[in-house]
């Protein structure tokens, strides 16, 4: 049994939580006065075709007290920054810390707040959402989870019955993969408020031109990435399919632009007119 702590109690990091406590390990969810307190009073559930109805026993707590042997990074992108006072590098210590966000830009900067941790990058795929503290949904068929090569963490997820694909050879190839399936798909559904069916049927110019550019960004970082496999996994999603960014403009909240649109416009500053074009879009809408 491990002890895990896991910063952000929304949809990834609860439903990785109870995952990992029905596995048995020791859980400690780390997030908002009212996020903890309603779980410490109604419990964590999860709901997935999946893996069935999960309630999980876990700790809920507004302030990591004793070092785990994993920390799970689970907040949005722009809230990084404040969260992670929740979890002080004195107490975090040695332990394998694993981000699971959205972007490239935040493994180093994890790197130098916990100095002393071995941040293991993943990335996850999965569609699932909180209807309020402490319950979460599992909303796809997939959940995915990736790392450069096979890791500590990544077993202890795969204990937990997630699927973890350990192919990608280095972190820069993992990360971007990621990324660069990600940008064209958020980019191109929030700028037209649209699920990725009839946002791919309106726009399929700037989706194509939307992953050449992703894809030119991840090659300036050494992650070679086939565009074209790219497109046609971009076709296949389920035509209701909507991205996170989507769900958080039609929720008002705040958008993570700067972690997916971010890495791509720093790494081809006299081009990406595409994604520039989608950002603008976003930012006017």
């Amino acid at each position: 049994m491990a002890k895990i702590a896991v910063l952000g109690a929304g949809a990834v990091g609860g439903m990785l939580g109870a995952l990992l406590a029905k596995a048995g390990n020791e859980v400690v969810l780390l997030g908002s006065d009212r996020t903890v307190t309603a779980i410490g009073v109604h419990g964590l559930h999860l709901t997935s075709g999946t893996f069935g109805e999960v309630d999980a026993t876990v700790t809920a707590r507004t302030w990591l007290t004793e070092a785990p042997d994993v920390l799970v990074v689970a907040v949005k992108a722009p809230d990084l920054a404040t969260a992670l006072q929740r979890a002080p590098a004195a107490t975090v210590g040695r332990a394998a810390v694993v981000p699971l966000l959205n972007g490239v830009d935040h493994v180093p900067y994890l790197r130098a707040v916990y100095p002393q941790a071995d941040v293991v990058p993943m990335t996850v795929k999965v569609e699932a959402t909180r209807t309020r503290p402490g319950v979460i949904e599992h909303l796809s068929p997939f959940t995915e989870y990736a790392s450069a090569g096979p890791t500590p963490p990544g077993v202890l997820f795969a204990g937990a019955g997630v699927d973890v694909d350990t192919s990608a050879p280095d972190e820069a190839t993992l990360m971007w993969t990621k990324l660069a399936f990600l940008a064209p798909f958020a980019l191109l559904t929030t700028a037209l408020q649209a699920a990725i069916g009839p946002a791919r049927d309106a726009r399929p110019s700037e989706l194509s031109a939307l992953v050449d550019e992703s894809c030119a960004a991840a090659a300036t970082h050494g992650a070679a990435i086939d565009p074209d496999a790219l497109r046609g996994r971009i076709a296949g999603l389920p035509p209701t399919m909507q991205s996170s960014m989507l769900k958080d403009r039609l929720a008002g909240a705040t958008l993570e632009l700067d972690a997916v649109a971010g890495p791509i416009l720093r790494a081809l500053p006299g081009g990406a007119p595409a994604t520039r074009a989608a950002v603008a879009a976003i930012l006017g809408g």
